[in-house]
């Protein structure tokens, strides 16, 4: 009945079934089936914990409108694809092997150029 819903939360939080699955105790089968309706009867205990899993309340899933989500006050924010801690260093590296890369690609292109 909220399949639908739990799967675009989960979506748009970035998280795959398997995770969410072990969040709340399940294997990944049965909560694919959460989210195919397959498994009609979700009791509270497991709908509280999907919705503490995904960041949202029981009432924001079982709402017929859409909720909007915001990433900055999740409890979970920033725990996938967290790139705020990445060393300067780091970036300055593949920004210099990128410019090198593009020295490179830009002198084949010369010699094909001169080549026809």
């Amino acid at each position: 009945m909220y399949g639908s819903k739990i799967a675009s939360i989960r979506l748009a939080r970035g998280y795959t079934q398997d995770y969410i699955a072990k969040q709340i105790g399940v294997d990944q089968r049965t909560y694919s089936k959460i989210e195919k309706d397959e498994k009609v009867r979700l009791n509270d205990d497991l709908l509280d914990k999907i919705a503490d899993a995904l960041g949202v309340s029981v009432e924001d899933i079982k709402s017929p409108t859409p909720i909007i989500m915001t990433f900055d006050n999740s409890p979970y924010s920033g725990q996938y694809n967290n790139i705020t801690s990445i060393d300067k260093s780091i970036i300055d590296t593949l920004n210099e092997e990128l410019k090198v890369k593009n020295e490179q690609i830009n002198r084949l292109l010369s010699l094909l150029e001169k080549g026809k």
